[in-house]
Order: C-alpha cells, then sequence, then structure tokens
C-alpha cells in the first residue's frame, strides 16, 4: 500500500509550456489497478479542482488539500465534505491573524497586487508578483512585515512559469500543505514512508523535502530542482528523491514525470504500464 500526493498544476496536470505526452491515461490505470490512495494538494480552490479533474480526466482523489494548505476535504461517491476539524486546529494554534491588518500593512510595498476574491480565505491572503527580478527582496519585505504581525503566519512564494507571474500567499505556519498532508497521514495510520509526494514549484519545496519518497517532474523549474537537491542532500534524504528526466516513451514532464517516478522507485511494475 502507498500513498500518492501530488499537486495539480504542471504537475499532474500538463498545463506548462513543455511538451505532454498524452500519458494521463497511464495514471488513470494505475490509481485503478493498484489502488493506491490519492491525495491532491494544490493552490486551487474546490471548484477549479473539480474543473481540472474534467478538463484533463485526472482520477478522483480520495483526499483534496486545496488553497495551499489552508483547506482538506474527503471525497467520497463523488462529493467533497469539508474537513472542519482541520478548520479548528488551524484557528486554535494560530495566534494574532488579521487579514485587514496584513492588507493594511503590505500596502506600502510596490510590486504586489491583490489576487482577485475566489483566490481568498478566511486563512489565505493571495498576491501577484508581477515582476520577477526583484522577487526576492519583495519577499523579504513582506515576511518582515507580516512576521511582526503573527509569529504563527507564513510567506509562500512560487512562479506560475506559464505566466510568467509571482505568486505570493500568507497563510498560518500551520497550514501549508506539508502540515496538511500530516495532518491527513496521522489521522489515517498511514507510515511516513507510504508516501510519494509530486511536485515542481516552489511551494512544494517543504513536502518534498521532508523525507517522503519524492518525485520532482522533469518540467520544474531549475530553481526549484537546485533547491530541492541542496536541502536532500543537507538532511541526508536524496535516496528517496527521483527527478523525472524522461524514460522510454515517457517525456518525463508532468503527469508523465509521475509514472516515471513510480516506476524508477519501484512502486509499479514497469512492463504492465510501459508497453
Amino acid at each position: 500500500m502507498f500513498v500518492i500526493a501530488t499537486d495539480l498544476d504542471r504537475t499532474l496536470l500538463p498545463n506548462g509550456n513543455q511538451e505532454y505526452d498524452n500519458s494521463m491515461h497511464i495514471f488513470n490505470e494505475i490509481v485503478k489497478r493498484e489502488k493506491p490512495t490519492l491525495i491532491y494538494v494544490t493552490g486551487r480552490n474546490l471548484k477549479e479542482v473539480k474543473e481540472a479533474i474534467i478538463e484533463y480526466h485526472a482520477p478522483l482523489p480520495t483526499f483534496l488539500i486545496a488553497e495551499v494548505g489552508t483547506k482538506i476535504y474527503i471525497q467520497k461517491n463523488g462529493k467533497f465534505n469539508e474537513d472542519k476539524e482541520w478548520l479548528d486546529i488551524v484557528k486554535s494554534v494560530t495566534s494574532n491573524w488579521n487579514i485587514d491588518k496584513f492588507k493594511e500593512e503590505l500596502s506600502i510595498i510596490k510590486g504586489i497586487r491583490i489576487q482577485e476574491e475566489e483566490h481568498q480565505n478566511p486563512f489565505k491572503l493571495s498576491f501577484y508578483l508581477d515582476k520577477l527580478d526583484n522577487a526576492e527582496l519583495i519577499v523579504k519585505e513582506c515576511t518582515k512585515i507580516i512576521k511582526s504581525i503573527s509569529k504563527d503566519a507564513s510567506v509562500i512564494f512560487s512562479i506560475d512559469e506559464t505566466n510568467n507571474i509571482g505568486l505570493l500567499d500568507i497563510i498560518p505556519r500551520n497550514a501549508t500543505k506539508l502540515r496538511a498532508l500530516e495532518y491527513i497521514r496521522k489521522n489515517n495510520g498511514y507510515k511516513k514512508e507510504d508516501i510519494v509526494y509530486c511536485g515542481d514549484s516552489g511551494n512544494d519545496i517543504l513536502p518534498l523535502t521532508f523525507g517522503y519518497k519524492s518525485i520532482l517532474v522533469r518540467n520544474a523549474i531549475n530553481e526549484v530542482k537546485k533547491a530541492v537537491k541542496s536541502i536532500c542532500f543537507e538532511k541526508n534524504c536524496t535516496d528517496t528523491l527521483y527527478i523525472a528526466k524522461g524514460y522510454g516513451r515517457l517525456n518525463g514532464n508532468y503527469v508523465s514525470g509521475i509514472i516515471e517516478g513510480l516506476i524508477r522507485l519501484n512502486l509499479v511494475p514497469e512492463k504492465k504500464y510501459i508497453r
């Protein structure tokens, strides 16, 4: 038994600039035959996830970690029910959380603009960074301001490579993708070694380097690959990391990289799926 926890955009979903090899049907076959527990871990909201599942013919997950870890849903018979206990936990361990204060204090920062209302929730404040050349400085300034208000807040930065834009999420430090995944793991009795985490971007770095088996798809940007390899080297967990590069008929991008990683980590038999 194993658990596949995967990011969606440009990891499972082939919605980036790189070539797609039409391998989603193989992933569906793996999920159907091998019966892993499937967890989607994404910045998308529930509506956007449902739309993506239909558009890309992706399988239904057992669990959905949405909005960068601030919401968790359990799927049964096609219906997604929110895990309210997770929200209660986040509230109980988050002090001085004040969205209005965050907005007010961040208004002095040039180069960021607030995202649309559907991308916000009571525990997630999200901005765009239109220019990436000074992103590091902007993120540092934002982090300093946010931490001065709430020590329990985290500033998560990632890049939407397709649209060449930065994404800045302010969330509780106990409501990240990793924390939400650990909550599901412990609640359901999964061992750490049961988890295979798949990702491509900056907000996947924490779970990719936590010590799970992990797969970094080929189309991940080089900065993320370098960061993940460096952290795994420092933590002595490089043996559990696989970076897709293309394998046989699989080109390693998006879902293809996940399939490649599952084969190379000896979790699924190559002959059964790569014909």
